[in-house]
């Protein structure tokens, strides 16, 4: 029989004390304690000072007289443990084996020296291995046969959408052939049923591409890892030895391609100073661009030396994120079909990602909203209340594949609220961006790029002073927040590039840059005129 486990037990402290105005009488206090007691007595204390309105004189004497209480009970409290122990002992019904075992489990579960050894994860190894040799002559050599997979995966895409398109064509003219007989030698029925035979085809097609791209990716992945597992054998045994000059490189080195040169785009960089007493630097990069270009693929024949800065900071403490606007189903992202155009040879594919996070918020939305409705806030937006993701919350995907992220901050917005009227630094979308500054600070997040404008694109509605009072806020808030960020540690947020739709003028992004250096203090020299 083994040792039962001995339970607390409850006294009752009780305490005495005469009124202010009459010695004789007498208020007596009594308060439940549990032996033994874990906290502190001065806190104890504290609490019913301030529960039961006694005077802080009191503190004192009430202090000693608790301390001497929970110290004697607790000696009574071991003494009478220890003593039914040993009568347990000597009638033999303790199991001394028992005990023994669970003393050695505890031990080995608390003390290192003694635990069980248990080595790294496969995942650990492979990120290991790959950090090493992208920091070593065989980055290009990675480089190049990532560039490789990508555009297998790319060549496929395109016969897909290829495949697709003329199967629509057809058909598309076997439908209208079919509508032009309607009620000649055609029937409603015949066109209903050449509509559903033309939907199972098109899904068809679409499985078997997506069945034949997954099974690529797959493959490719595996390739990948044992590769490099191989290079990093050979690399640790000669490091003269790099994935380009090894035996075991099967792919032939790339050729360059002609460089294709970037479209011109409106840019501009700034050096700010935060802080009063304490300053730190930053870089503020004001650029009109679509902000998915940043979470692009970009693996062209041009482009492979573009992918070296994410690569040599994947596995680091010097991360790169983008702030994209996001509907309420994370699948929807327009992110899914661009970061699939390559391979994902270091976390989940972003599908798989998205699919995870649509299952674990649904049971913390749900009861995220029912708190809602029953304080009276949902009583109004019923329909709002029943999606799982609400304005203002933010998700995040990895990723390995992308141009200029290594992560990418989804905030869910409700496009039509962003499109009316102005909005508060209270509004979900701004008090998001705060969360979102505050994790890239703790998770080694140095570079982050976010909408200027809370938009990706331009309409009628946003007209140059819309834009102006849009910026003017995001702008104040977002420096607040760096403000805030700074003092509490974490990584430092080095480079902050704030992105304005692609099709932005050049007399609203002067205007916009004029108002960034007013909002921002840039670092300059001191020029003193002489008189």
């Amino acid at each position: 029989m083994a040792a039962e486990a001995v339970q607390n037990v409850t006294k009752t402290f009780k305490y005495s004390f005469p009124t202010c105005t009459n010695e004789e009488i007498l208020f007596n206090l009594e308060v439940p304690v549990d032996i033994p007691y874990e906290g502190s007595s001065r806190e104890l204390v504290q609490r019913v000072l301030k529960m039961f309105h006694i005077p802080v004189y009191l503190e004192d004497d009430l202090n000693e007289k608790l301390a001497e209480f929970i110290s004697e009970e607790t000696k009574n409290f071991h003494n009478k443990r220890d003593a039914k122990l040993i009568d347990q002992l000597k009638n033999g019904a303790l199991n001394v084996e028992g005990i023994i075992k669970g003393w050695e489990k505890n031990f080995k579960e608390n003390v290192l020296e003694f635990a069980e050894q248990k080595g790294s994860s496969d995942e650990e190894v492979f990120a290991t291995a790959y950090h090493k040799l992208v920091h070593s002559p065989a980055l290009e050599t990675i480089l190049q046969v990532e560039s490789s997979y990508a555009k297998t995966v790319m060549n496929m895409i395109q016969n897909r959408d290829e495949d697709i398109r003329k199967l629509t064509e057809r058909q598309t003219q076997e439908m209208e052939e079919k509508i032009r007989l309607l009620n000649t030698s055609t029937t409603e029925e015949e066109i209903n049923a050449l509509a559903a035979k033309h939907f199972e085809e098109q899904s068809v097609a679409s499985g078997r591409w997506e069945s034949q791209l997954d099974a690529l990716r797959h493959a490719q992945r595996a390739a990948h890892r044992a590769w490099l597992m191989a290079a990093i054998d050979d690399y640790q045994l000669n490091e003269n030895v790099t994935p380009s000059n090894s035996p075991l490189c099967t792919f032939p080195p790339e050729l360059p391609g002609p460089v294709q040169p970037a479209p011109p785009r409106l840019e501009e960089s700034f050096t700010i100073h935060l802080g009063s007493q304490l300053k730190q630097t930053h870089n503020i990069r004001l650029v009109a661009v679509d902000i998915l270009d940043l979470c692009s693929v970009n693996r062209g024949d041009s482009a492979t030396w573009n992918r070296a800065q994410p690569a040599l900071g994947l596995y680091s403490n010097d991360l790169s994120a983008v702030v994209l606007l996001a509907e309420h189903e994370p699948l929807r992202s327009p992110l899914v079909g661009l970061a699939r155009q390559a391979t994902e040879h270091h976390f989940d594919d972003v599908e798989i990602q998205l699919r995870d996070i649509t299952e674990k918020v649904k049971e913390p939305a749900e009861k995220r909203n029912l708190e809602r409705i029953q304080e009276g806030e949902g009583r109004s937006r019923n329909t709002r209340t029943k999606r799982a993701l609400q304005p203002g919350d933010v998700y995040l995907s990895r990723h390995s594949n992308l141009a200029d992220a290594h992560l990418v901050y989804h905030l869910v917005i409700d496009d039509e609220q962003m499109k009316a009227g102005d909005i508060t630094s209270r509004h979900p979308a701004i008090l998001a961006l705060r969360n979102i500054l505050k994790s890239a600070s703790c998770n080694d997040v140095t570079s982050i790029a976010l909408p200027l404008l809370l938009r990706h694109d331009l309409s009628e509605e946003m007209t140059m002073s819309w834009c102006v009072r849009r910026a003017e806020l995001v702008l104040k808030c977002v420096k607040g927040f760096m403000l805030e960020g700074s003092g509490g540690g974490g990584a430092e947020l080095r480079t902050l590039t704030v992105a304005l739709p692609a099709a932005t003028n050049q007399a609203l992004f002067t205007a916009l840059a004029d108002l960034l250096s007013n909002i921002f203090r840039l670092a300059g020299p001191v020029r003193q005129n002489k008189i």
